[in-house]
């Protein structure tokens, strides 16, 4: 072989171009955390969130297609779709189009998450061509990343890219324009290329929508860890026996720990996060779909900030004090997976048979209640108002249900309202309860409904609302609007009610019959409870919406009885127990307080005098509104 023949090879390695970079390896050598987080731009590190190596690397795996990533929060999913931008931009170019819900999400996102990268990153910016560059389109050699909303149908326009990522997709819209499920548009615009990814990454929300019907149609991936003790490998869940579970004591966050399903091994936090960084992806199930990929990443895997086993503890008890609401947040949010709404219609007569004593003849609230909140559901020819107590964990007792007939515009009509909103209703203890706070459903005879609203909101919590559809995942109440009655009127407040998951907790409460957490209780006193009341509390059902590949991208309420009210003013006091916010259990003390004090003590007898017999009365009442209302 000649000299010329032997110094071929080392040519062809010193002119060829340096390997390419994995994904995590360029996050390690390059990208740093935000300026603005707890990390102050300090250099990343895998290694602190090793389930995400197996995710930021996934595009080297031959085959790949689709990749769906159903987490939990405070997984650093975020980072990872930074880093996958930055290693695309500076490392591997190629055309890219990231998609949040909104427009305005979509500029936020870029303003925040991108621009604080391309501070951080040199090499990022020194790759991108700032004059071509927009808010939401950045350029550089090779290749583009276009930000976009779904809810945007130009944002699918005229764009075929190699890499497509859809961030938050369950909070897509069902359609967007005439063009069909955003979804489906994204993949859509990778079909020109062979090499083609789409990304779908989200915090689920209903059981069928996008990201967990996805995730059940790949290979379902989960992070696998070993027993300390035994070996045993498997994935971690939150209670299930079959596999890695969350235990604790007594109500004691401080007691939890990881307990194998194999040997019963209790671990504690430092062996969690030994038993993580010692992990690795296996898949559970055969793909039905070629190429999609699926990441369950929960909250439980996080070894970021504050995550520990007590703390995600400490806010399963809250959520399961909190009610439904609250319970689903955490489902969705730290255990990353979906929810499944049980019981979505209700049986009336069985409903009729729930009705019960809440105490002696006269009593009108339970023993275990404090809150009371009202709700007035105005019609053309009638209003129908209801009065709901609380107590704690969400259990609630209806108090009155009363119908006064007639327009509102009517003296006569006022009157019968003010009256029954002044109203005070009588304790198990023996204590006068006001209504607490008040809402008057503005969607009829708007303009009286404010004024009435005016004449009282001086003296009284009462406000006029407004049910709003289809902001499912929003406050059941945000904060209020100012509205105003005729020219230079004077403001009146308005809250927008998220009625679609108002109605999921409801619907909840009713289906609840054993007392306790979440129980929605029904007095035998009332008159008012026949058989149209009940017809009408039952309403409404839920139903799924599926597009055509059979994805649930919403929930819809269904009328099947046209006298709804019922249900309405139910839905109604539960907004307004979340407008009030009430410290029940430091309301039920006053409460308590209060009844101690209406009760005389009896004299003490001279010596050798004979006790004359306790007459019996009935305890004093005495009310101080203010005294209700503890935070």
């Amino acid at each position: 072989m000649s000299d010329i023949e032997t110094l071929i090879p080392d040519w062809a390695s010193a002119f060829a171009p340096p390997p390419k970079l994995l994904v995590s390896e360029w996050a390690d050598q390059k990208f740093r955390l935000p300026k603005k987080s707890a990390a102050k731009g300090s250099r990343w590190r895998t290694d602190d969130a090793p389930y995400l190596r197996g995710i930021l690397d996934i595009e080297r795996e031959p085959g790949v297609q689709k990749v769906a990533v159903m987490k939990g929060a405070q997984v650093g999913l975020t980072s990872a779709m930074q880093i996958n931008h930055g290693y695309h931009i500076e490392c591997d170019p190629c055309s890219m189009l990231f998609m949040l819900p909104t427009m305005a999400m979509a500029e936020k996102w870029s303003k925040s998450r991108l621009d604080d990268m391309i501070d951080t990153v040199p090499e990022v910016a020194a790759a991108l061509n700032s004059a071509k560059s927009t808010l939401t389109y950045k350029d550089f050699d090779g290749g583009s990343l276009a930000l976009a909303g779904a809810n945007t149908p130009n944002s699918f326009a005229g764009v075929d890219v190699r890499i497509a990522y859809g961030d938050d997709v369950d909070r897509f819209p069902a359609v967007v324009g005439d063009e069909g499920d955003p979804a489906d548009l994204l993949v859509n615009r990778t079909d020109t290329y062979y090499d083609g990814i789409v990304w779908f990454v989200s915090t689920p929300t209903l059981k069928d929508g996008r990201i967990d019907t996805l995730y059940r149609r790949s290979d379902q991936r989960r992070w696998f860890v070993e027993c300390e003790a035994c070996g045993h490998s498997d994935y971690l869940t939150w209670n299930d026996a079959a596999h890695f579970r969350i235990a604790f004591e007594d109500k004691d966050p401080d007691t939890a720990r990881l307990r194998c399903p194999a040997c019963q091994h209790d671990h504690d936090e430092a062996a969690r996060r030994r038993m993580l960084r010692g992990g690795d992806w296996i898949a559970t199930a055969a793909p039905q779909e070629p190429g999609l990929v699926g990441f369950h990443v929960p909250t439980l895997l996080s070894l970021l900030g504050k995550v520990n086993m007590a703390s995600l503890v400490s806010k399963w008890l809250s959520a399961r004090e909190n009610g439904q609401e609250s319970l689903k947040v955490f489902i969705n949010t730290q255990l990353g997976e979906a929810w499944e709404q049980k019981g979505t219609r209700m049986d009336a007569n069985a409903l009729a048979r729930r009705k019960e004593s809440y105490g002696a003849e006269g009593v009108e609230v339970p023993t275990w209640a404090s809150a009371l909140t009202a709700f007035v559901d105005v019609q053309n020819d009638r209003c129908e108002m209801m009065v709901m107590a609380w107590g704690a964990i969400g259990e609630r007792a209806l108090v009155d249900y009363r119908r006064i007939e007639g327009e509102l515009k009517f003296p006569e009509v006022k009157a019968k309202l003010e009256q029954a909103i002044g109203r005070k209703y009588t304790h198990a203890l023996g204590v006068d309860l006001p209504i607490h706070a008040i809402g008057v459903d503005s969607g009829y005879q708007t303009d009286e409904v404010y004024a009435f609203v005016l004449a009282h909101q001086n003296r009284l919590r009462i406000f006029a609302t407004k049910g709003i559809a289809g902001r499912s995942g929003e406050p059941i109440v945000g904060k209020p609007t100012e509205k105003r009655t005729g020219k230079g009127g004077r403001p009146v407040a308005r809250y927008n009610i998220n009625v679609d998951d108002a109605k999921r907790d409801v619907m909840s409460a009713l289906n609840q019959a054993a007392p306790g957490p979440n129980c929605f209780h029904l007095p035998e006193h009332l008159d008012a409870l026949d058989d149209a009341f009940f017809a009408g509390l039952c309403a409404e059902h839920a139903e799924k919406v599926y597009n055509k590949k059979k994805i649930a991208t919403h929930e819809i309420w269904v009328q099947d009885y046209a006298r709804n009210e019922p249900w309405d003013c139910a839905v109604g006091c539960y907004a307004m127990f979340k407008v009030l916010n009430p410290n029940v259990r430091q309301m039920l003390e006053v409460i308590k307080t209060e009844a101690q004090r209406s009760v005389p003590s009896a004299p003490t007898p001279a010596a050798g005098a004979t006790t004359p017999p306790t007459p019996q009365h009935p305890p004093a009442r005495r009310t101080s509104r203010s005294a209700y209302l503890g935070r």
